[in-house]
C-alpha cells in the first residue's frame, strides 16, 4: 500500500511539474507578447492621428491660401449691396446689386463684411440688399435675426482692430460692442488725405504694399450713394436733372481720378459669441474713410471638409499641444488643427481586447488539453497500479484455489496407492477424486474463458433448440458435486422449450458459475436449498437461480460484473472474482442479459433472459 500511494504522489507531482510549469511560463511569455501588441496598437493610433491632423493641416493651409488669393482679387465694392461698376457705362446713373448679395458660394465661408473705420458699424451685403435680389434664400425670419446677430457680434469682435485704425486706445468697456464718439468725415476732407500713406501695414501687419484702384469721380460718387440711388431707380425717380449734371461734371476736373488703397486679406483671429473665429480682414482707404473688408470662416463649412477623414478634427487657436496637433500657417496667427485620438484608441482597446480574449482562448484551451492529459497519465497510473494489485491478488487467488483441490486429490490418491484408509470408502474416495479434479477444472476453465475474454475471442453462436433439455443436462452433470457439498438444488422447469436461441456450452457455463457461486455464498446460511427456475414470460425465456444466502450489498452490486470484484468481508469464500464476470460475457454474447435482484425474504436471484425465435 505505502509504494502504491507513493507511485500515485510521485505521478501527480511529474504531471504538475510537466504542466503546469510550461503554462505558467506560456502564460508569462505570452501575456507579455499580447501587451506588447495592444501597446503598439495604441501607439499606431496616436501615429494615425498626428498624421491625419498633419495632412488635413497641409490640406486646408493650401485651400485657404488659395481661398484667400481668390478673394483679395474681389474689387472693394463688392462688399457693399449695390455698386457703380467703373468697367460698365460712365455717363447717366449705373447701379447693380453686388454678387455677394445672394451669399457666399464657397462652403468655408460663412458671410461677407464690411466695418466703418470711424462708426464701428457692420455691415452684411445679404443684409442691406432688397430681398428680391436674392436668388437663393431669402433673408428673413430666422435668416435676419441670424444677419442681425452676426453685424453685432462682429462690431464687437473688430473694435479694438477699428481703433487701431483711427490711432486710439481702446477704450473699457465698449459701450455695446460699437465704437464710442463716431467721427464723422467729409468726403473733401478724406480725398485731401487719401494720398497719405495708408496705415494697413500697421494695422494688420501686412508688410505688401496695398492695392490701389482708380475710379473717375462720378463712379466713385454713384458708389458712394449706391443704395439710395439705387432705390430711386427701382421707383422710377429720377436721380438728378441733366443741368443739374452738366453743372457738377463742369466743376470737376476731367482727368480727376479718385484712388481707393486696397490692402491684403490677412487672416484674423476674432471673438465671435465668445468663441475665437478666424476671419480673413483687409483695410481699404478711401476719400470717403477707412474700413475693414472681410469675410468670416464657416465652423458648419470646417466640419464638413474634416468629415473626409475617419477621426473627428477641429480647427482650434493657438500653437500644438499634443502630437496630435499640426500648426496651421496662416500668416501671423497661431492656429492648429486638432484631432481627436479617442476614436482611433478605442478602436485600437476594442483590439486589444480581442487579442487578449483570443489568447486567453487559446491559453485555456491548451492548457486544458495538457491538463486533461496529465490526468489521462495519471489515470493510466493508477489504472496500472490497480491492475498490478488485482493480478496479484488473482495469483494469489488461484494459488489457493489451485492448491485445495491438488491437496485433496494427493490426500486420496496416496490413501488409494498405499491401500491406506477403510477399505469399505474405496468408491467416496475415488467420488471425493473426481469431485477435486471437476474442481480443478472449473478454476482453470474459468482462468482460460477470462483470458479468451481479454483478447476478444470468446466464440458463442446461439441457434433455436430446447433450452429446458440443456438446463436439466447442466444441472444433472453439476448437482452430484453440489449435493457432496451439502447443497440441495431444486429445479421448476416445463418438459420442454422449444425455439429459444442460446449457445449449448455458454448456457451450461452460465448455469455452472451460478449455482458454483450460490453454493459459496450458502455456506454459513441454515437453508441450504437453490431453486432453479425456467418459464417464459412475454415471449422470452427467463433462467432463474435463487439461493437464501446473505445476499449482495449495494456497494458491491454497482461492481457485481467487474473482474477481480469480490466482497470484502472476512468471511468472504475464496475465490477467482472471474465466474460473474464470464456469465455476464457469455450471456451478452448470446443476445441474451443478465441482471441481479435481492431474493424475498434474504439472498440473491440472479436472472438471464433469451430471446425466443418468431414463430412466424
Amino acid at each position: 500500500m505505502k509504494v502504491r500511494i507513493n507511485r500515485l504522489i510521485l505521478a501527480l507531482v511529474l504531471t504538475a511539474l510537466a504542466v503546469v510549469m510550461p503554462c505558467i511560463a506560456w502564460y508569462g511569455v505570452g501575456w507579455h507578447a499580447v501587451d506588447q501588441q495592444a501597446q503598439a496598437l495604441l501607439t499606431s493610433a496616436d501615429r494615425s492621428a498626428a498624421e491625419i491632423s498633419a495632412r488635413l493641416a497641409a490640406r486646408l493651409s493650401e485651400r485657404l491660401s488659395a481661398l484667400l488669393e481668390a478673394e483679395s482679387q474681389r474689387p472693394f465694392y463688392h462688399y457693399q449691396a449695390y455698386f457703380h461698376d467703373p468697367q460698365g457705362a460712365s455717363e447717366g446713373a449705373s447701379v447693380v446689386p453686388s454678387p455677394l448679395v445672394s451669399g457666399p458660394g464657397d462652403p468655408l465661408i460663412q458671410c461677407y463684411f464690411q466695418a466703418d473705420g470711424e462708426t464701428g458699424a457692420v455691415t452684411l451685403p445679404t443684409a442691406e440688399a432688397d430681398e428680391r435680389l436674392q436668388q437663393r434664400t431669402p433673408r428673413k425670419g430666422a435668416d435676419a435675426d441670424a444677419d442681425r446677430q452676426i453685424q453685432r457680434e462682429l462690431e464687437r469682435g473688430l473694435a479694438s482692430i477699428l481703433f487701431a485704425i483711427r490711432g486710439e486706445s481702446v477704450p473699457s468697456p465698449i459701450r455695446g460692442g460699437r465704437l464710442a464718439q463716431p467721427v464723422q468725415t467729409d468726403v473733401a476732407k478724406s480725398r485731401q488725405q487719401v494720398t497719405a500713406e495708408p496705415a494697413s501695414q500697421q494695422i494688420l501687419n501686412a508688410p505688401e504694399q496695398p492695392r490701389v484702384e482708380e475710379m473717375e469721380t462720378q463712379a466713385w460718387e454713384q458708389n458712394v450713394d449706391a443704395q439710395e440711388l439705387y432705390s430711386n431707380l427701382r421707383e422710377g425717380k429720377k436721380a438728378d436733372s441733366s443741368a443739374g449734371r452738366k453743372k457738377k461734371k463742369s466743376e470737376r476736373v476731367a482727368d480727376q481720378q479718385v484712388q481707393i488703397f486696397v490692402g491684403p486679406l490677412k487672416w484674423r483671429t476674432v471673438y465671435l459669441q465668445g468663441m475665437p473665429t478666424l476671419v480673413a480682414l483687409r483695410e481699404v482707404t478711401t476719400p470717403q474713410n477707412r474700413r475693414l473688408q472681410g469675410f468670416v470662416l464657416s465652423t458648419a463649412g470646417l466640419a464638413d471638409y474634416f468629415r473626409a477623414v475617419d477621426m473627428p478634427a477641429r480647427l482650434l487657436p493657438g500653437r500644438p499641444r499634443a502630437d496630435t496637433d499640426a500648426a496651421l500657417e496662416l500668416g501671423g496667427e497661431s492656429w492648429r488643427v486638432s484631432v481627436d485620438r479617442q476614436v482611433g484608441r478605442e478602436k485600437a482597446r476594442r483590439d486589444a481586447v480581442l487579442l487578449r480574449r483570443g489568447f486567453l482562448r487559446v491559453f485555456f484551451a491548451g492548457a486544458g488539453i495538457a491538463l486533461l492529459a496529465g490526468l489521462c497519465v495519471v489515470g493510466l497510473v493508477w489504472q496500472a497500479d490497480r491492475l498490478a494489485r488485482q493480478r496479484a491478488q488473482f495469483a494469489a487467488s488461484a494459488a489457493h484455489e489451485l492448491r485445495t483441490p491438488l491437496a485433496g486429490l494427493r490426500l486420496y490418491a496416496d490413501l488409494l496407492a498405499d491401500g491406506l484408509g477403510d477399505p469399505s470408502k474405496m468408491k467416496q474416495y475415488a467420488q471425493s477424486i473426481a469431485g477435486e479434479a471437476e474442481r480443478l477444472g472449473r478454476v482453470v476453465a474459468n482462468v482460460l474463458g477470462f483470458s479468451r475474454l481479454e483478447r476478444g475471442r470468446i466464440s458463442v453462436r446461439a441457434m433455436p433448440g430446447d433450452l429446458a433439455v440443456t438446463v436439466r443436462e447442466g444441472l444433472d452433470r453439476h448437482q452430484p458435486a453440489l449435493e457432496a457439498a451439502g447443497v440441495k438444488v431444486v429445479l421448476e422447469s416445463p418438459e420442454t422449450m422449444e425455439g429459444v436461441l442460446f449457445d449449448r456450452d455458454a448456457v451450461v457455463e452460465i448455469l455452472q458459475n451460478l449455482l458454483d457461486n450460490a453454493e459459496k455464498y450458502t455456506r454459513a446460511a441454515t437453508d441450504r436449498v437453490l431453486r432453479v427456475t425456467l418459464k417464459t414470460q412475454a415471449n422470452r425465456a427467463v433462467l432463474q437461480v435463487m439461493d437464501h444466502g446473505p445476499g449482495i450489498s449495494l456497494e458491491h452490486q454497482r461492481r457485481l460484473f467487474k473482474a477481480f470484484e469480490r466482497g470484502r468481508a472476512l468471511d468472504t469464500p475464496a475465490g477467482l472474482g472471474l465466474g460473474l464476470v464470464l456469465v455476464k460475457a457469455l450471456t451478452e454474447a448470446q443476445g441474451a442479459t443478465v441482471s441481479y435482484a435481492d431474493n424475498t425474504g434474504g439472498g440473491s436471484v440472479f436472472t438471464v433472459i433469451f430471446h425466443v425465435q418468431d414463430s412466424a
